[in-house]
Order: structure tokens, then C-alpha cells, then sequence
């Protein structure tokens, strides 16, 4: 427990104040997802979801909670807690927000604000049957090896981009997820924190 209780008291100095979000960049449509980690165990784990085939964008892929802004959200963390809740059931008063990272634009069109969450050891997921077709722990520890990452450069919105693949159980995860994991990776990595 001092372990964990310690890994998330360093993870929350290292990431960024949340605050009103910027406009996105020209041509990118701004959406918000929820990072949510907790101790499982003694082991620091986050959630991940995998889409259903049925869904208009990104069929069968690895996901975290959120989605694109609705005209009616008050910023980006209100988007993706309307998400959240949506898709997996998890409810504002279950989570504990911990910070935001750095937002992560997309080939596909989307710039996405991560904002990492604390949820409850015991938490429950509801899925919504049309868009989610499960979800999963993964040790943190998973995604803090970076030999388990491949990478493809590219160039996107005039700079060198990279994006990332990894393996993990039945699953690749890869595009801005793979990515979102590689950044909180480098952050755990830069604090120290222990996820385990």
C-alpha cells in the first residue's frame, strides 16, 4: 500500500495543472479521454477498452474512455467524463483526477487531452454494449519497458511523429493509445515512482 500510496503522490507532481483547454490545431477536432489507473493489488494497473467492430471509427482497436467534444461540454475533462460514464459506467464521484498530460494529436484527425484518474481498487465497469466490447488491466509495469515498444516515423502537421506499437496479451495497441501509455511511461520513469 506505501508502495502505490507513494506512485501516485509522485505521478501527480509530474503531471501538468488542468486548465482551460487551447483550441486545437487547424483541421483537428478536440476530444478528451480518461487515463484510469489504480492499485490492484499492490500493482499499479490501468484500464483499457476494447471497441466493438460496430463503432463508425477505430473498429476493434484499444482505447481509453472518451471521445470527441459535444457543443454542450464545458471543457475537455467534462467530455471526457461524459465519455467515461457513457461507455464504461465510471462516474465522476468514483474517480480521483490526478493531473493532465500533454495532448497528443492524431493521423486520424483528433487532438486528443489525456487527463489521468485514480479509480477505485473494487471498481465496476457497465459497458455500452454498441460501443465497447470489453475491458482489461495491464500492470503499468507492462508499458514502462520500452524494448516492447515499435515505432513507425512520420511526419505529421510539418514535424517528425512517431507512432508507436506494442504488444500486450492478445492485443496490439498502437496510434495515440500506444502513444498516451508511452508518455505516461516516460513520466513514471522520470519521477521514480515505484508501480509496484
Amino acid at each position: 500500500m506505501e508502495v502505490t500510496e507513494r506512485f501516485f503522490g509522485e505521478i501527480r507532481g509530474a503531471l501538468l495543472p488542468v486548465v482551460p483547454s487551447e483550441p486545437p490545431p487547424p483541421g483537428l477536432r478536440s476530444a478528451g479521454v480518461l487515463v484510469p489507473l489504480r492499485d490492484s493489488g499492490g500493482e499499479i494497473t490501468v484500464t483499457l477498452a476494447r471497441r466493438t467492430e460496430r463503432v463508425p471509427h477505430h473498429k476493434g482497436q484499444i482505447c481509453f474512455p472518451g471521445g470527441s467534444r459535444d457543443p454542450g461540454d464545458r471543457d475537455l475533462l467534462a467530455t471526457a467524463m461524459r465519455e467515461a460514464e457513457e461507455e464504461l459506467g465510471i462516474r465522476g464521484g468514483d474517480v480521483e483526477l490526478l493531473g493532465a498530460m500533454e495532448p497528443v494529436p492524431t493521423v486520424t484527425g483528433f487532438c486528443i487531452q489525456p487527463f489521468v484518474v485514480r479509480i477505485p481498487r473494487d471498481a465496476r465497469f457497465h459497458l455500452d454494449g454498441f460501443e465497447m466490447a470489453e475491458t482489461f488491466d495491464a500492470p503499468l509495469s507492462a508499458f514502462t519497458d520500452f524494448s516492447r515498444y515499435r515505432a513507425a516515423a512520420t511526419t505529421f502537421l510539418g514535424k517528425p511523429y512517431m507512432v508507436y506499437f506494442l504488444d500486450y496479451d492478445r492485443f496490439t495497441i498502437w496510434g495515440a493509445t500506444a502513444r498516451i501509455l508511452h508518455d505516461l511511461a516516460e513520466l513514471a520513469r522520470r519521477t521514480g515512482a515505484p508501480t509496484r
